[in-house]
């Protein structure tokens, strides 16, 4: 199993690192400083791809951040088809923007912020039935 965690902050990933030695799992993740969008995802075995992105709650603006949620969409439709993907959000207006079906929204609580994990299952070509 590959764990490949990126973020565009060089200091988000220097905390991910120290928590990571903490909990005792550094050496089982590979770490990437860059945009989601430049992150290498391997062609084989399919595996799972999240995404906990902002919500607006304390960054960003959401003229931004809208631009962000369908970056991520587009990204998970071209790189990781047969993947399962998975974003984490604060902001079900922009979770809209993703531009694909959720097949499933799990409720969380972020403290007080009414939260959702949406599912998405990204299929190779074309999900619809072929007709002859």
């Amino acid at each position: 199993m590959k764990i490949i965690a990126s973020d565009i902050s060089l200091q988000a990933i220097s905390f991910a690192q120290e928590n990571a030695a903490f909990a005792g799992v550094d050496h089982m993740i590979e770490f990437q400083t860059c945009d989601f969008a430049e992150t290498e995802i391997p062609e084989k075995p399919r595996g799972v791809i999240m995404f906990n992105p902002e919500y607006g709650e304390r960054l960003g603006e959401n003229d931004e951040l809208e631009i962000t949620y369908k970056r991520m969409g587009d990204f998970m439709k071209q790189k990781c088809a047969g993947y399962r993907g998975y974003i984490f959000t604060g902001n079900l207006e922009l979770a809209k923007k993703v531009g694909l079906k959720a097949s499933r929204r799990i409720e969380f609580w972020n403290g007080t912020i009414d939260c959702r994990l949406l599912k998405y299952e990204l299929f190779e070509g074309s999900r619809e039935p072929r007709v002859k």
